[in-house]
């Protein structure tokens, strides 16, 4: 249970601002669980992850925006049975987002916001503060701990799925001029044609590895899973970025670093469990 939540730090968004401000994640939503010191995970900033990873600052700006813009709506369409569409749509200040089931129905579950702004805190975007949830056509209600728990929820949803890789999302939002719907539509059509054609990219080079590693071929495949995993514990702990760092912490030898000044900054998450993860294998630190 190491994973360790880093923010962007940006102008619209710092990272330094409390729990329910929104904020953009880099990186260490972990399948095993976070690190116990780890900032929390929420469903606004999965939202604002979502929405900043597909490219398009405007339709960032246009969901924070809440004084000025008053209606946002965007739903990422998967066309996939066992991948629910995402959405969120505010109205003022009021906020819900969620995923929508192969029926069609919003709110599977979904969790709603109000979104308040508090003076003493130096943010042009205001807090994001979890009110209730639904699932499977329940009553909207829930204590704060739920609430919250389902927005996470929905935050890791949209991480381990990848949302913003999906050629087919639709946004509107009330106001919109008509080069606004001129280039928006340029957009999401150049979007879905560069996704579609590295989906079929993708696609074609595991036809090509397949065929050419026959009998071989789960294992091979299991096998570049593995060394991808690896690589990733051999990049800097802090998660600056560095592929290939060259310290290690000299206590458990096996954690790495690319500066002192990144050691440091990860020595509050690191301390607590060094000495527990095992080496990487040598056949995966070829790479390293």
């Amino acid at each position: 249970m190491h994973g360790v939540i880093r923010f962007v730090d940006s102008e619209l968004l710092p990272a330094s601002t409390p729990e329910d401000y929104p904020k953009i994640i880099k990186s260490g939503i972990d399948e095993e669980g976070q690190h116990p010191k780890s900032p929390k995970i929420t469903g606004p900033s999965g939202v604002v992850t979502l929405i900043h990873r597909l490219g398009r600052p405007q339709l960032l700006e246009r969901l924070l925006d809440d004084t000025g813009t008053h209606d946002f709506y965007l739903r990422v369409h998967t066309k996939i049975d066992f991948v629910s569409d995402v959405y969120v749509t505010r109205h003022g200040y009021n906020v819900e987002i969620g995923f929508i089931n192969g029926d069609g129905e919003f709110a599977q579950h979904g969790v709603r916001y109000r979104i308040e702004h508090d003076p003493e805190i130096p943010s042009t975007v205001g807090k994001w503060t979890p009110l209730s949830t639904s699932d499977l056509g329940s009553q909207w209600g829930g204590v704060d701990h739920w609430v919250r728990a389902q927005g996470a929820a929905v935050a890791k949803g949209i991480w381990f799925q990848n949302h913003w890789d999906f050629p087919d999302i639709e946004v509107t939002w009330s106001g919109m001029s008509d080069e606004d719907k001129a280039d928006l539509t340029a957009w999401l059509s150049e979007r879905a044609a560069r996704l579609t054609d590295k989906d079929k990219e993708e696609t074609k080079e595991y036809e090509e590895r397949k065929a050419k590693d026959g009998d071989e071929h789960l294992k091979i495949e299991e096998d570049m899973g593995m060394r991808a995993y690896y690589e990733a514990q051999m990049a800097c702990r802090a998660d600056c970025g560095e592929k290939h760092p060259k310290l290690r912490c000299s206590k458990c030898k096996v954690v790495r670093y690319c500066s002192p000044e990144c050691q440091q900054e990860d020595w509050k998450y690191h301390k607590t469990y060094c000495g527990t993860e095992s080496p990487v294998p040598e056949k995966f630190q070829s790479s390293a």
